[in-house]
């Protein structure tokens, strides 16, 4: 009988190439973050586009009974988010007697909070160029990692088939929490999606870590009825609609006037504030989906116990 060297080899052949989506992620998160922080924190333009954006947020919510509970989200959102982490972890090693991946969560959540605050405080500086009265560094925020990372350590413990709406869900809560540090006046767009990009990166780090802790003799589960669940349908959608709106939005920031940033207008000031909106929710929609196609096609396999019959 003649048997079917590719049939025989596929599980196994080439393992080093499908890891190489994997490599190729973190370095093209690297680079967008890198950009990110060349335009928005080292250039005149980029820090006016910033600036810009942070005013229409303080002067969307002027009043103290408008900014009251959104400030008291944004006070609680860390631990809230900590809570929720925690709980879904804690449901892995008890439920699932999963040990493998709580850990790589809880990893991906301290390495995430971790190098935003190493980022911000030890390794990169804002230049004063005469564009904001305030010279400290707020670049990436780090509620806005705190929420994002948080949503990906339970995307990380959840099993493949509801992850679909958890990435929906968690990135969409992340959109909320960053679109929030923007309208209240905390970070400026450029924080909010340099955030995005970290956690987005350590959670392609988490990825690559389980791939090759599992190795690649079993593919990710994957079936029709889960490509085409409504949850991966609208966070494509989101995710389509997003590229153009970030880059039309940062298109129309660039080509209109940038007089002296104390002369602008309210009216001005919120058309930047929704400039800043839109590049604030279209990251964080395409980074969600980036992550999710990622996992999902080149993603180990879930084991539910770290040792097979381990009693």
């Amino acid at each position: 009988m003649t048997m079917n060297p590719t049939a025989q080899q596929s599980p196994t052949a080439a393992p080093g190439r499908a890891l190489w989506p994997w490599y190729g992620a973190l370095l093209l998160l690297a680079a967008a973050f890198w950009a990110c922080y060349s335009f928005f924190v080292t250039t005149k333009l980029g820090q006016w586009i910033d600036e810009a954006a942070l005013r229409g947020g303080e002067a969307f919510l002027a009043a103290d009974k408008t900014r009251g509970p959104a400030l008291a989200f944004l006070d609680h959102m860390p631990a809230a988010s900590a809570l929720l982490a925690a709980g879904f972890i804690l449901f892995a090693l008890v439920r699932r007697h999963d040990f493998v991946r709580p850990i790589v969560a809880g990893a991906l959540l301290l390495g995430s909070a971790g190098s935003t605050q190493l980022l911000k405080h030890v390794v990169l500086e804002r230049p004063d160029l005469n564009i904001s009265e305030a010279s400290m560094n707020s670049f990436p925020s780090g509620h806005t990692t705190f929420a994002a990372a948080a949503m990906a350590t339970i995307f990380i413990v959840t099993p493949v088939a509801h992850r679909p709406l958890l990435a929906l869900l968690g990135w969409g809560y992340a959109a909320v929490a960053g679109a929030s540090t923007l309208v209240l006046g905390w970070h400026r767009p450029s924080d909010v999606i340099a955030a995005y990009l970290v956690v987005a990166w350590w959670s392609v780090l988490a990825g690559l870590f389980l791939r090759h802790a599992h190795g690649s003799s079993a593919a990710p589960a994957t079936t029709g009825n889960q490509t085409r669940a409504a949850p991966e349908r609208i966070l494509r959608f989101l995710a389509i609609l997003g590229i153009p709106m970030a880059a039309g939005a940062l298109a129309l920031a660039v080509a209109m006037p940038h007089p002296a940033i104390g002369t602008v207008g309210n009216v001005q000031l919120l058309l930047f504030l929704a400039v800043g909106l839109a590049l604030v929710l279209g990251t964080a929609m395409v980074a969600g989906q980036f992550v999710h196609v990622l996992f999902a096609r080149y993603g180990a396999p879930i084991r539910r116990r770290f040792v097979r019959g381990m009693k």
